[in-house]
């Protein structure tokens, strides 16, 4: 992705462009050229795998509770509860509780046409949100906010929503289920066999699978019962460093029936559907000082932005995994 930002300074730069770019192309070949495949794939792992997608497909209901950590300092920490329920043809609710609270604090609902998502909680707060309309907004109707997106069958993503508009994490995409495949299946170079281990009570066969030659990773336990996971473990690389998420399932329940009024859901008529704002609005007006900043060089030193004052700065910024 090619970002040009004019930031009010007169003038070109060619070096300066150059300069950036090349970091930028630069840092991103490191990374990808210093990771090889971590092990050759081995095909009847690779086939479990598969039987796995499969068996989030095939059912007409499927539900589970699921727990989330992320490994800080040597230790998992807890992130969230939540429990989901799935069901054909594209019906969908999850529901997410933070530690320490009783109740949830983000729910999603998908009535078969679209997704309903709301905070009984409160709204989390972003950054544009602390001042001017926005923050009025935010202070009248954090408690009563709705979002509400179109979901054509197979083409949407419950991993998408849930991570970026609740904060729950989950190494899977749950609209497998539905018949969306995410976009890292095309990436995987390679699955192969942890051997077997019990986990929740449940007999399981472990997978590693590769993605992007093991810049990413999950580590899968897969229920013999009924070929799901009952542990999932996320890797992300770079360079030296790792983060790790870890979840669990449990209470899974294949083919169960489900009511559909769970999927059903309306806004109260004093609610506010909320909306990305504008980036229009986002923009810097003409004639407005950029806000300064800092960036790490290739020799080590740093780059600031006030030192280019007068001149045009073009960013260009890569993003991979």
């Amino acid at each position: 992705m090619k970002v040009r930002i004019d930031l009010c300074f007169k003038g070109v730069t060619a070096w300066l462009a150059v300069v950036i770019v090349l970091c930028s192309f630069r840092v991103w070949a490191q990374q990808t050229n210093a990771v090889e495949a971590a092990f050759q794939d081995e095909p009847a792992a690779h086939q479990l795998y598969r039987e796995m997608i499969e068996a989030m497909r095939k059912p007409t209901t499927l539900s589970w509770s699921g727990e989330t950590s992320w490994k800080n300092e040597g230790r998992f920490l807890p992130t969230a509860t939540y429990r989901i329920w799935l069901k054909k043809p594209n019906y969908a609710r999850v529901e997410m509780t933070r530690p320490g609270q009783k109740e949830p604090c983000g729910i999603l609902v998908g009535d078969g046409d679209y997704f309903w998502i709301y905070w009984p909680q409160g709204k989390f707060r972003y950054g544009w949100e602390k001042s001017g309309k926005h923050a009025e907004e935010y202070e009248k109707y954090q408690r009563r906010f709705f979002m509400k997106i179109r979901t054509p069958v197979g083409r949407h993503s419950i991993w998408h929503e849930v991570f970026g508009n609740l904060g729950l994490m989950m190494v899977l995409d749950a609209s497998t289920f539905h018949g969306y495949t995410d976009s890292l299946q095309g990436y995987i170079d390679g699955v192969r066999s942890l051997g077997t281990n019990t986990v929740g009570g449940q007999l399981c066969d472990g997978l590693e699978v590769s993605i992007m030659k093991h810049q990413r990773s999950w580590e899968l336990w897969l229920a013999r019962k009924d070929g799901l996971p009952r542990r999932l473990e996320q890797v992300l690389r770079v360079f030296d460093k790792e983060a790790v998420w870890r979840e669990s399932w449990s209470d899974v329940a294949v083919g169960a029936a489900i009511s559909n009024d769970r999927f059903a859901w309306s806004p109260p008529k004093d609610w506010k559907e909320w909306k990305m704002p504008d980036i229009e609005e986002s923009l810097l007006k003409p004639g407005t000082t950029a806000p300064d900043f800092e960036l790490a060089a290739l020799n080590g030193g740093k780059l600031k932005l006030s030192s280019f004052r007068g001149q045009i700065v073009w960013l260009n910024k890569w993003r991979c995994g």
